[in-house]
């Protein structure tokens, strides 16, 4: 796979150079630097994969994306948050609510002071007021799902104020 990658990237710097009859730099393409997001890519190639209905190499990639070393926090906590949803609502894979749960909290996890997935932030959430896995509570649930609104997660606003309803009447 690697080699198909490397022989995609040549020919298409190739091109590009014989359209604008700029240098290709071959050290560039080549090396592995710490600026190449390969989670990206790897998530990107998932997705794709993903949305011709075809999950086991879409999980195949977002698996390389989600432990990749060269690759951002951000699409490295995107794949974990999609190998959770694939888990949770048994696309490719059996349904197992514990480990989609174990996947959501590593995309959940906050790295150098920025929080983690804000998808993955919400879902716990919801685990904790509905009661999967976790034991229901409606104040974990009120405290994830305003974390999920820190990381940027714009659709938390009614959970939230439902939950605060819930906790008002108890």
């Amino acid at each position: 796979m690697k080699h198909l990658l490397l022989v995609i990237l040549t020919a298409s710097c190739l091109y590009t150079s014989a359209q604008t009859k700029k240098p290709v730099y071959r050290k560039t393409a080549i090396t592995k630097t710490s600026t190449v997001d390969s989670a990206l890519i790897y998530y990107n190639m998932g997705w794709d994969f993903y949305k011709l209905d075809s999950m086991g190499p879409a999980r195949y990639f977002w698996e390389k994306a989600a432990y990749s070393y060269f690759g951002k926090t951000s699409s490295r906590q995107a794949a974990l948050y999609r190998l959770g949803l694939m888990q949770q609502n048994a696309e490719g894979v059996d349904t197992n609510l514990n480990m989609a749960l174990d996947y959501y909290k590593k995309a959940a996890t906050s790295v150098n002071g920025k929080l983690g997935n804000a998808d993955a932030i919400k879902n716990i959430a919801a685990y904790y007021e509905s009661g999967i896995v976790y034991e229901k509570s409606d104040a974990k649930a009120l405290e994830w799902y305003l974390k999920a609104k820190q990381a940027g997660n714009m659709f938390v606003d009614e959970d939230i104020l439902r939950v605060r309803e819930k906790l008002k009447k108890n």
